[in-house]
Order: C-alpha cells, then structure tokens, then sequence
C-alpha cells in the first residue's frame, strides 16, 4: 500500500511538471489556430497534440509499456493541464488586436488574405421581431466587435460564419445579417433564445388556456386584453403568454385562485385593449409616509419629461414600466416604481437615468 501511494504522488508530481511544458506548448498552439481561423481549438486535438508533445521524449511510451497507477495519474494531470492551456490561448488571443494583420499587406503584395468584419455599434444592433429581445449588456459586448475572416470567401459564407460565432460563442438566439456590397455590415439584428413558458410565470401564478369563438385579428403573446367569459364573468386587463390562432385558443397568466374559476369556461369574446392604457387596475403605490393610493402614470411621464425624455421614448418606457408593475403584488413601493424606470431607462438613455437617479421621484 504505501508503495501504491508513492508511486502515486510521485505520479502526479510528474504529471504537473510535464503538464506545465505541454501547457505552454498547447497554449501557443491555441492562440495561433484560434488568430488566423477565429474558431476554437478542439479540446480533444489540444489533448492529443500535449500527450504526443510530451511523449516524444519516452515518457508516454514508457508508461504505455508498464501501465501503474502513477503513470495512469500523471497522463490526467497532463491532459487536464492541455485542456486549461486550449481554454487559455484562446481567451488570450480573443484580446489580441487582429487590425495588425493588414500592416503586412504591403509587404507580402497583391490582394490581401485576410478581411475584417466589423460589427455596428450596440445602437445599430436591433431586434428581430416578434423574438425575445436581447438584453442590452449583450449588445454593448457586441458593439464594434471585429472577425478575421479569408478574404476570398464568398458573401454568404462570410454572413453564414458570423452568425454561427454570434450563435456559437456569445448564446444569441437567431440571426439577421446583411453584408453590402463592400464587405461591410448595413443590418444586424440579434434575438435572444427563445424561453419556456414557465420561464415566463411569475411565482405564486399558473399559465391557464382559454377557449374562444373568435380572436382578434393579429393578437400575439404580450397584448393586454380583456376577456369575457361564457358565464358573463369578465377577466379585466390581462396580458396574453401565448395566441394559437389554428384551435382558437389564448393563454393568460393569472393566480392559482383563479384555476377554479376559469376551469372548463370559453370565452365569447376578447377585447384587445391599447397598450398605453393597460395598467393593471388592482396596483396600488405604497408612499414613504405609509397613505395607499392608485397608481398614476401620469406622474411617471411627468417626470421623465423633467429630464428631456419625451413623445414616443416615454411612451415606450412607461409601456415596459406598466408591464413589469403588473406582474408584482400591490402595493408597490415608489422606491420601487423609480428603480424600475431608472432600469428601463438605463438601456436606451444612461444619461437621463442618472439625472432621474438624482432627481426627487414622485413629486
């Protein structure tokens, strides 16, 4: 036994000591295959190439003639060393300017072999409609990023191969991408993946279908409604998770209180109502000094207007505003209410967000 863990230790000092040369070695491999092709290095071609570095000076084969534990522990430390240097090269070589490439294009003559793609500023990058928006952080990544691609590919493969890193490497749902007739990009716009429904849900809440006669031509999922049911109940001011035009059927989130009462019911009618009025009646504002009263987004446009933001940009965050306001159990504190504005406002004006950050909210 204690030669066992002998040869063991020594094993895994070994396999340390050759993992750090095959680190390096794989490493600088990493870094010069992900420059000039923009694609990863396999971990498996990574592993391959350290064993086979570190076996041409016998180590491999000796150890491959007689198998030991030492010898089985000090191949994994070197394969898990190969590995950390595959990930390493080619994180460092993502920071490495690629724009120098092109300053040896006079020297070398003729039509260069490589081209740069760049990508438009985060606020050229749009969303693809009726597809889940991706958040703003991803786009600032995003913003400016450039690929070196082999100048001699054809449009579409250039398209084809940005939108599979997009895809590939930073988790984007879908694609659109436009190349003009000089290389560069004229439209990009990006999704984020698409979610579940539970993904959707907010706790203490079920998703419920309902059945109805007819729908409103081009209902889709985020418009608020308004529901009459066949036992003339009337479900006021809710917001649509899902429209199957085909069977005639909606889904709406609502409280498990409500799956009793909705249970087996259709709809005679539905009622899509405009967005810019949609606020969930039940939500109330919680004031510092304790006094309940109704929710006014009136108050929420006039102080928006106090810092320049006005007319459809307003409009457009007061909408996203009342959405989220709608999902939270009333009464919502103000405090909450200014950081939900501050948030929204954040993504399309920073600097209005920290004029409202120091403004006094709610007056």
């Amino acid at each position: 036994m204690y030669e066992i863990l002998l040869d063991a230790l020594w094993g895994i000092f070994k396999g340390i000591v050759s993992g750090t040369v095959a680190f390096f070695a794989v490493m600088l491999l990493s870094i010069v295959y992900r420059y000039f092709t923009n694609e990863k290095l396999s971990s498996f071609i990574g592993i391959a190439f350290g064993l086979g570095f570190w076996g041409f000076s016998g180590g491999l084969l000796a150890i491959l003639e007689t198998p030991t534990v030492g010898g089985a522990l000090e191949i994994v430390a070197v394969a898990i060393f190969v590995v950390w240097g595959v990930n390493t090269g080619d994180k460092i070589a993502e920071r490495i300017p690629k724009k120098g490439i092109s300053l040896f294009g006079p020297l070398r003559g003729g039509k260069p072999a490589y081209t740069t793609i760049k990508l438009p500023n985060a606020r050229l990058i749009h969303d693809i409609v009726s597809k889940p928006v991706a958040p703003a952080s991803l786009k600032a990544e995003l913003s400016e990023r450039e690929f070196i691609l082999p100048s001699d590919l054809p449009a579409s493969e250039i398209a084809s191969r940005v939108k599979r890193r997009l895809i590939t490497d930073w988790g984007v749902g879908d694609v659109e991408l436009e190349l003009g007739q000089d290389g560069k990009i004229i439209h990009l716009a990006i999704s984020a993946k698409e979610q579940g429904l539970s993904a959707l849900i907010p706790e203490g809440k079920v998703a419920i279908p309902i059945e109805c006669a007819v729908l409103p031509s081009n209902l889709a999922a985020g418009d608020m409604v308004k529901i009459f049911l066949d036992d003339n109940e009337v479900l006021e001011r809710v917001e649509l998770k899902g429209v199957d035009e085909n069977r005639k059927v909606v889904t709406i989130v609502a409280k498990a209180s409500m799956l009793e009462k909705i249970r087996g019911k259709k709809a005679s009618l539905i009622v899509a109502l405009p967005s810019a009025v949609s606020v969930h009646p039940s939500i109330s504002v919680a004031q510092e000094s304790g006094v309940i009263e109704e929710f006014q987004i009136s108050k929420i446009v006039t102080s928006l207007g106090k810092i320049g933001v006005t007319g459809d940009a307003a409009n457009a965050i007061v909408m996203k505003v009342q959405t989220k306001l709608g999902k939270m159990d009333p009464p919502v504190s103000t405090r909450l209410i200014k950081a939900v504005v501050v948030e929204e406002l954040e993504k399309v004006n920073p600097e209005a967000a920290k004029k409202l950050k120091a403004r006094r909210f709610w007056k």
